[in-house]
């Protein structure tokens, strides 16, 4: 039996680790897709996990039977599986039209946009530290954009397109992440996965270029593989944390992955000056990208708090 302290540090690292694992792909990812098409490269990882996990659980007797749940439960799970699926292939498709730091930053929304899900769908109560986080959140993204808000109104610019296609991509991952709320009474987090990997395999399969494979320079063969790993690491890490910490902790903590995106860059250019995919933040963005995370925070951990101050109050 662990004692609550050492739930709490395993808690926070793994949640740090999932950040961290989190910020480090769209860097990977970026340079990835020289050699090879974001279809491709998210059947791979989905691949990866997928055989990864059916060994896992076919190990413990744990395969999910999806066909003994009700069909509600099983459209539930189709809508979920959709959804990750879309948001995997847009989160990869937009790094052909922006940079790693601004992925990350308008990734953010997903946190909005559950806070807003859970309001309208499980009405929640919208409390007002919540309404300034999100106030945090928009700031944050007009500073973040600062010099770049006259160009973001041209359709016709490759940085709008893609700042349309990670928003796409939030409101998916949104779609999965309130479905998962329901799907969890009936699965567990890794069964819902493999469900998904395995659904998104066959449905990518008539899209994908396998071939690329044996195209792919060293470097860009080792990053695939950082970007198979990373699926599997980063969501177990989640998951696991979700086990010893409260959700509210580790959302704060997995705000952080922009900076650590941000800081991957910072390195590279620093060591590399010639480094053509960072978009090099000033002051005012990198502002921006704090208060972004400011309010992601916000609105992940006060709510949890409030409700203990609830509870202790009744204990009074």
């Amino acid at each position: 039996m662990h004692s609550p302290t050492q739930k709490n540090i395993a808690g926070f690292f793994l949640s740090l680790s999932a950040a961290i694992m989190w910020g480090m792909l769209p860097v990977a990812l970026k340079e990835l897709l020289a050699g090879m098409d974001a279809v491709t490269i998210v059947w791979y990882r989905f691949l990866f996990a997928g055989l990864v996990l059916f060994s896992w659980l076919a190990y413990r007797g744990r395969l999910p039977q999806v066909m003994q749940t009700s069909v509600r439960v099983r459209w539930f799970l189709l809508i979920a599986a959709t959804g990750l699926c879309i948001n995997y292939f847009l989160f990869s498709y937009s790094l052909n039209f922006v940079n790693g730091e601004t992925s990350e930053a308008v990734i953010q929304l997903t946190t909005l946009f559950l806070i807003l899900g859970g309001v309208i769908i499980y009405k929640e109560s919208f409390l007002l530290v919540q309404k300034i986080g999100t106030g945090l959140i928009v700031l944050g993204l007009l500073l973040f954009f600062n010099d770049r808000l006259a160009e973001l109104g041209n359709f016709d610019n490759r940085e709008t397109i893609g700042v349309l296609i990670l928003v796409l991509a939030a409101i998916t991952w949104t779609v999965y992440a309130l479905l998962q709320k329901q799907l969890l009474a009936h699965f567990s987090s890794v069964q819902i996965l493999f469900f998904i990997y395995v659904f998104s395999i066959l449905v990518l399969l008539p899209l994908i270029s396998p071939a690329s494979l044996f195209q792919l320079t060293q470097l860009q063969f080792f990053l695939l593989l950082f970007c198979c790993i990373n699926t599997l690491v980063a969501y177990g890490c989640f998951a696991e944390a979700l086990n010893c910490w409260e959700a509210s902790k580790v959302s704060a903590v997995l705000a952080l992955a922009p900076l650590f995106t941000i800081s991957s860059l910072k390195l590279v250019v620093f060591l590399f000056p010639d480094y053509q995919f960072s978009d090099r933040l000033g002051l005012l963005s990198l502002a921006g990208a704090s208060l972004l995370v400011i309010g992601s925070v916000l609105t992940a951990v006060m709510p949890a708090l409030v409700q203990k101050r609830k509870a202790l109050r009744l204990q009074d």
